[in-house]
C-alpha cells in the first residue's frame, strides 16, 4: 500500500525501461558493428574478386570501343575526305531473316525510315552487300545473295557489270558485262559509283572465270571477304 501510495512501482517501471532500452541499444549497436566488421574483413575477398572481374570486363569493353572508334576514323579518312556527302554508321547483325538463307540478315537499327538502298562495308573497307528496309526491318542482302545488286567496274578498262550473288557462297557473279569489253582472270573488281549506292572505288574481289554468251559476259569473282562470317559492319549513306 505504501508503494502504491508513494508511486514506487512507477519509479521502478521507469528505471527498468531505461535499463532495458540501454541494453537493447547496446545490443543493436554491437550486432551492427559485428556485421559491418564481418562484411569489411571476412567478405573482403569476394568483394575484391568481384571488383577485379568488373575491372577486366570494363577493360574489354574499353578496348572494343577504342578499336571500333579507330576503325571508324580510318573509314572516315578513306571515304569522307573524297566523298563529302557520305555518312558512316556502325551496325551489328541481329540474326538471319530466314534460317535457310545465310546471305540475308537483320541489322540492329531502326534509324532508316525511307526505302533508299545503302552500301554495307566491312571495317577494313571492303564491299559486303546492300542495306534496305523491308517490312519494318532493316535488312542486308550480303554479297552472296542473288538480290544483292550494285554496279561495278572490272579491270583497268573499267568494264561495267552488276553483282548478282551466286549459289556458291565463296563466289560472286558479275552479270550484264557488254560482250565487247575485255575481261580476264585476275582482274580486280571495284564499285563504280554509278548506282548511287556505293561510292567509287570500294574493292569487291578478283575475277576467277569469265563466261560469254551471245550478247553479254558473266564474270565469276572471289570476293576479298566472306561477308557471311561477319557480325559487325558499317553503313555508308549519301
Amino acid at each position: 500500500m505504501l508503494g502504491y501510495i508513494f508511486k514506487i512501482d512507477k519509479i521502478i517501471v521507469i528505471e527498468l525501461s531505461n535499463f532495458t532500452y540501454s541494453v537493447k541499444s547496446y545490443y543493436k549497436s554491437y550486432v551492427n558493428d559485428t556485421i559491418e566488421y564481418k562484411n569489411k574483413h571476412f567478405n573482403q575477398k569476394s568483394v575484391i574478386s568481384k571488383m577485379q572481374d568488373e575491372i577486366e570486363s570494363n577493360k574489354h569493353y574499353r578496348l572494343l570501343y577504342e578499336t571500333t572508334k579507330e576503325k571508324l576514323i580510318n573509314l572516315q579518312n578513306r571515304f569522307v575526305i573524297t566523298n563529302k556527302d557520305i555518312n558512316i554508321s556502325y551496325i551489328e547483325v541481329l540474326g538471319y531473316d530466314t534460317l535457310n538463307d545465310f546471305s540475308k540478315v537483320i541489322l540492329k537499327t531502326n534509324n532508316f525510315k525511307d526505302k533508299k538502298i545503302r552500301a554495307l562495308v566491312t571495317s577494313d573497307g571492303f564491299s559486303a552487300g546492300i542495306v534496305l528496309r523491308e517490312d519494318n526491318k532493316i535488312i542486308s542482302y550480303l554479297n552472296t545473295s542473288e538480290n544483292c545488286n550494285y554496279a561495278v567496274f572490272i579491270g583497268k578498262n573499267n568494264a561495267p557489270g552488276i553483282t548478282s550473288g551466286s549459289q556458291n557462297s565463296n563466289i560472286i557473279a558479275i552479270k550484264h558485262i557488254p560482250i565487247w569489253h575485255d575481261v580476264n582472270e585476275g582482274d580486280e573488281v571495284i564499285t563504280s559509283g554509278m548506282d548511287n549506292i556505293f561510292p567509287y572505288g570500294i574493292k569487291v574481289g578478283i575475277v576467277q572465270k569469265v563466261v560469254s554468251d551471245s550478247s553479254t559476259k558473266t564474270a565469276y569473282i572471289k570476293p576479298y571477304i566472306d561477308s557471311v562470317s561477319y557480325k559487325n559492319f558499317y553503313i555508308l549513306s549519301k
